[in-house]
């Protein structure tokens, strides 16, 4: 109900602020395969190009925004999973901190077809895409999307066009880490994030850890709020604000995302991890 009585408030916000003739969003369906394999398993994905200075949101935008979505018109026997959702950038509307996307992006989405396709013909992929673009305006948009790909007996040639952004995508998508060590505990309205290396290679690069930004998953947190950072000899501690439009009752995990520029291993990568901490009860 809260989050409803957001998306109410913010849709009256935009009426009074304004919406732009044309949505400014560039989206399309496309596919990292040249051709599809009876059962074998492929991505397509959501490609958006941003104007300068326009955002769309992540799975959980913050106390603002709503997240891009596609809802699928697949033919019978074809199955699509959830959006495969690349690490999220801070973006801001009218001032207010969220999570969202900058710039090109591409969202990816596993597809699993039928194992009784006939090879030499053309299927046709189908959804209606949703999103909210924000920047000078917010826009609310949606479209029908839909794209064709041959049936091939043999494995087919990836789509160069797209094939890098699909490699970047998906190995940009948080993912648990064994070489980190996370803690939380509840401190009055506020959660306090332990994050200590575990494994030599950790160790070895923590002191070139400088930036850390936790990303909400459920809306605990409110990333419009001030985050702490600091760091002693042996862990880096994030303080952080428990949001008015928290789940209720009060979780009994902090999950979400840690990312930090310089990487969490010697070689930069990964930016993100995910992380799903027990909280004490409080």
């Amino acid at each position: 109900m809260r989050r409803s009585a957001i998306i109410v408030l913010l849709l009256g916000f935009i009426a009074a602020v304004g919406i732009a003739a044309e949505n400014p969003l560039s989206i399309e369906l496309v596919s990292e395969s040249t051709g599809i394999q009876p059962g074998k398993p492929f991505y397509v994905g959501l490609h958006l190009r941003h104007p300068g200075g326009y955002h769309t949101y992540w799975k959980f935008p913050g106390v603002v925004g709503m997240p891009t979505r596609i809802k699928w018109n697949l033919p019978e026997g074809w199955k699509a999973g959830e959006i495969e959702w690349p690490e999220p950038e801070r973006v801001s509307m009218f001032q207010i901190k969220a999570q969202g996307f900058h710039g090109e992006k591409l969202l990816p989405i596993k597809i699993t077809p039928p194992k009784d396709l006939q090879p030499g013909r053309t299927v046709k992929l189908e959804g209606k895409a949703t999103w909210m673009c924000c920047g000078r305006d917010c826009n609310p948009g949606f479209k029908d999307l839909s794209i064709e790909i041959p049936i091939t007996a043999e494995e087919a040639p990836p789509d160069r066009n797209w094939s890098t952004l699909f490699a970047e995508s998906l190995a940009s998508v948080a993912r648990k880490s064994e070489e980190w060590i996370t803690e939380a505990e509840r401190n009055g309205n506020e959660i306090v994030l332990r994050v200590r290396p575990a494994s030599e290679r950790a160790k070895l690069h923590f002191r070139e850890i400088r930036d850390v930004t936790f990303f909400t998953e459920d809306g605990l947190i409110d990333p419009n709020k001030p985050e702490s950072v600091s760091r002693t000899g042996s862990e880096i501690v994030l303080t952080q604000t428990i949001s008015e439009h928290a789940p209720k009752p009060m979780p009994r995990r902090l999950i979400g995302i840690v990312q930090t520029p310089q990487g969490w291993l010697p070689e930069g990568k990964p930016r993100s991890i995910t992380i799903s901490v027990r909280l004490p009860e409080h």
